[in-house]
């Protein structure tokens, strides 16, 4: 329309959900309410950060589309029932706290089956590291074992999150315009793929180095600025050691653990139908269990 202000550029936010939660849920019981992350109050932050360190890929920006990536545990997987309970709290504190603005997107879990290649002078050492053996079994002539162990791993999530980056900037290049999805429940329990939605440029919260690919893409490719934001306890790479010769328009910030701190959820997060999930009890129940449950 003639006369019409163009629209306010925004900054995508995606977030690797068991990169930024395991270390803290794993570490020091005093980090756990980190844990209890606001992820639109730390989406702001970022931005209001990387427009005053870098104005000219940030500066002017607003929040887009912020995409929360997870993985679900199928039914058929050995499970904790308490974990899983606590796992669907987080979610539905994250989702009705932002009212559907923080878009939850899941991967899955898949058995697979592993071998080993094990020396029997290894087997000493496994024993003191706490893997239980059966030397009853162990015939006394083998010199060398081929165990096989079958294990769920995680699957689909950190490809998602890439091609959601790549998907977005590429949207932004051809003239999409930005969608930010407002998720309905619960969609927040079962997503499996997240809306696409242009933007101007993007921030992946992860210190895991797989994403680069993706975020040089999208800088190179397709104009998208991209900073890589390492949340407490990670201590994050250098892009330089990592990336030699394709680091423009890719940054790195540091989130501390004062900041993470300052964008908690309330501890006491509303449902639907007068329900309330206390982040005490919440707590509580991590500490007491006995395994399993990662967001």
């Amino acid at each position: 329309m003639p006369g019409r202000p163009p629209a306010k550029p925004l900054v995508n936010v995606y977030i690797d959900g068991y990169n930024f939660y395991v270390p803290l849920s794993a570490g020091e019981p005093r980090y756990y309410d980190l844990c209890w992350c606001d992820f639109e109050k730390l989406a702001q932050t970022l931005v209001k950060r990387l427009s005053v360190s870098h104005p000219r890929e940030f500066g002017g920006c607003g929040v887009g589309a912020v995409k929360y990536f997870t993985a679900t545990i199928p039914g058929n997987m050995p499970q904790q029932p308490e974990g899983i309970d606590r796992k669907y709290q987080w979610l539905d504190a994250v989702h009705y706290h932002s009212g559907g603005r923080v878009e939850i997107v899941h991967g899955t879990f898949r058995p697979r089956t592993h071998r080993f290649y094990i020396e029997r002078d290894e087997l000493a050492g496994l024993a003191r590291s706490g893997i239980a053996l059966n030397w009853d079994l162990i015939p006394n002539t083998a010199t060398t074992f081929r165990p096989k162990l079958r294990m769920h791993e995680e699957k689909q999530t950190d490809v998602m999150l890439a091609t959601a980056l790549v998907t977005d900037a590429a949207l932004q290049r051809v003239g999409g315009k930005p969608q930010p999805a407002v998720q309905a429940p619960p969609q927040h329990r079962e997503n499996c793929r997240p809306t696409p939605s242009a933007c101007h440029a993007a921030i992946v919260i992860s210190a895991d180095i797989d994403f680069l690919p993706a975020a040089e893409v999208s800088a190179s490719v397709f104009n998208c600025p991209v900073a890589m934001a390492f949340t407490f306890p990670h201590a994050g790479y250098r892009l330089s050691d990592l990336s030699p010769g394709r680091t423009n328009g890719i940054f790195t910030v540091d989130v501390s653990d004062e900041e993470l701190r300052s964008c908690r959820l309330p501890d006491v997060i509303s449902l639907p139908g007068e329900k309330k999930i206390d982040f005490r009890r919440y707590r509580s129940s991590h500490f007491a269990k006995t395994g399993g449950g990662g967001a």
